[in-house]
């Protein structure tokens, strides 16, 4: 992890600590899992097993992440992410941030120690 200082086009490195391993891909990663598996209840369907709808679901979860810095819930909306025998399935849901936080409160904590 590392804090940055932005300012008229400067980016100063003010300090560096801790998990450097840690993104916001992770975060992604988190929500991205979540999705999957609430979808796989519903439809029986893995969409991590499923390449081009696994990218969509990385561009929805990251697009939801970033909404939920400043909103309480987000949508996702991926109509025909898959397909099965019986057509075409769509993946609907609405994400609340108390939800995303859950999800990635272990994340967050290991951001702590460092930034303290």
């Amino acid at each position: 992890m590392s804090l940055l200082d932005v300012g008229e086009g400067v980016v100063e490195i003010r300090s560096t600590a801790g998990d450097s391993h840690l993104s916001g891909d992770d975060f992604d990663r988190r929500l991205v899992d979540y999705l999957a598996d609430e979808f796989q209840c519903a439809e029986n369907i893995d969409l991590r097993k499923d390449a081009q709808a696994l990218q969509r679901l990385f561009e929805a979860a990251e697009k939801a992440k970033v909404e939920l810095s400043s909103v309480t819930q987000a949508q996702v909306n991926l109509p025909f992410v898959t397909a099965d025998a019986n057509g075409p399935k769509h993946l609907t849901t609405t994400i609340m941030r108390s939800k995303f936080e859950d999800l990635t409160a272990d994340l967050v904590e290991r951001c702590l120690d460092p930034v303290k």
